[in-house]
This record gives structure tokens, sequence and C-alpha cells, in this order.
């Protein structure tokens, strides 16, 4: 059986929650042999991750038909329990041949989706998790969503995204949702900044971290990647860029981060890539 990981933050549009996801699915797809599906869902929150990958947007005819794929075809078939683990990989798109596959999300607007979808969010994960190794989603932000908090249950493994601003770091160790309390963390740091007084190093320290801290720092070439569709690209380029390069620092902790789930995820897939980085996590 597949792993379920959820991408999730506890506050929103401060720390990279989305771009995390997309660099580690990224990463995941290039540098490991195994069959992950990037989990698409809410309208809100689609195009950021569709736009670092595909190419093209929809055109007309095709927004007209698109009900016939991705989630929402497979909610119907969820639905009228004609859904197996085989048909999940015939309503994604292929990103990277037998390794990585977008769900495209829902054209309904959010709240008519997460009515729709919450009597069949357990068979359709059960269906990716039968035919993928890992399945990754955006889990968003907060606790106070029913969405949210149904898609942390069925977590296996729970990235938290955090940042380097210490009022959010504080309420995020003082008060660590009760929710989490029995599932597997990895803790990030997105949009990094390692000249800040506030390190990785330091904020672990200080807070008495308990699992890993991953930086993943902002990086303008890959976020201007991601706009224009080229997120695989620009990670493929910096595979194995050196140690004085600009992109170096951020491709290491990026790797970091994707060994680090694979283990959690209890997956020892034949690795394609260069060894993580050690010095990109602390606790």
């Amino acid at each position: 059986m597949g792993r379920n990981v959820v991408f999730w933050s506890p506050v929103p549009g401060q720390t990279g929650n989305t771009t995390n996801l997309i660099a580690a699915a990224a990463l995941l797809g290039l540098e490991y042999s195994s069959r992950i599906l990037l989990f698409g869902h809410l309208q809100s929150r689609r195009l950021p991750i569709e736009q670092a990958f595909l190419k093209r947007s929809l055109g007309e005819e095709e927004l007209a038909s698109a009900s016939d794929s991705g989630i929402d075809a497979l909610m119907r078939l969820a639905q009228n329990r004609k859904l197996s683990p085989e048909m999940i990989r015939d309503y994604t798109l292929p990103l990277l041949k037998d390794r990585l596959d977008l769900l495209p999300g829902s054209n309904k607007a959010d709240k008519a989706f997460i009515l729709g979808v919450k009597d069949v969010l357990d068979p359709l994960l059960e269906s990716a998790n039968r035919y993928y190794d890992l399945t990754l989603i955006d889990g968003g932000s907060g606790a106070g969503s029913g969405w949210t908090q149904a898609l942390l249950h069925k977590a296996d493994l729970v990235v938290i995204s955090l940042n380097q601003n210490r009022f959010v770091l504080e309420r995020f160790f003082q008060y660590r949702e009760d929710l989490l309390e029995d599932k597997k963390q990895l803790l990030v740091l997105g949009q990094y900044d390692r000249r800040s007084g506030h390190t990785a190093r330091n904020i672990a320290r200080k807070h008495k971290a308990s699992v890993p801290i991953y930086p993943i720092p902002h990086q303008a070439g890959f976020m201007d990647a991601s706009q224009e569709s080229r997120a695989i690209d620009f990670l493929f380029r910096n595979r194995s860029v050196p140690r004085d390069h600009e992109h170096h620092f951020f491709m290491q902790c990026v790797r970091s981060l994707a060994l680090a789930i694979m283990e959690q995820a209890g997956l020892n897939k034949p690795f394609f890539g260069g060894k993580g980085c050690s010095g990109c996590s602390v606790y």
C-alpha cells in the first residue's frame, strides 16, 4: 500500500507551502523510481500546482469536456462504486513517465466540491494508494476547515510548512495541533533566508524540536520557472551544480527533504540522483 503525504501550514500565505510541495514532488519524480501521484483537488489551490508543470492552459473546447477528466471524473466513478486502482492513472496527466503523475483538480467551486467529495475521499485515496507508492496532497493551511482536517486525518506523513517569523514559530510550538499528535511529521522552513539570525539550527535549539527541520530557501529562479511551467526542467538542469553555484544550496535542501519523505514513508526504491545533504536538516 502507498502512503499519503500531506503538505500543510498552520498559517496561510506566509510559508511557501505549495512551493515546497511543487519542489519536493518534482525532485522525487526525477530522482526516485517510486510511482508518485500529485493529487489535485480544490479549484482555489490548483492553479499554482498545475501552472508549475503544465505548459499550456486548457482551451475553451477542453474546458467544455474537463468534467470527464481529473478528480471530478474519479469522484463520479467512486460514487457509482466503479472505481478501481488501475483506473486512477487513466485520469491523470503524466509529468515524468512511470514516476510522477498529476491528477487535475476540480472545476467545481470549493464548497460544491468538498460537499461532493467528503463521502468518497476514502475510496479515492485507497484506490490511489493501491496503485501509487506516494500520494502528495496540498492540505492548505489552518485547522478550522473540515476538509483540511479530513486530509490530515488520512495522512501517513504531514510535512508542516513554517517560516522564520518568531510569532508563527512560537504559536506553533506552543499550541501544536491536537490532530497531529499521532502523525509522523517533518518540519519545513519555507522561504528560508540563511542570513537571518533565526537559522534552522537556532530555531530547533530554542524550541527543542523533536523532529527534523528542513529549510527550503527562497529561490527566485525556481519561482520564475514554476510560473513558466518549467519546475521540472529547472530542477533537472541544476541537479549537479557545484558548491559555489547560486542554486546549490536550494537543490541540496530540496534533496534533503525529498530523501526524508522517502525514508519516513518507508520506501527503499533505487535512488537516481546524488546523496542528500545532511547540512540541510537539523534537530
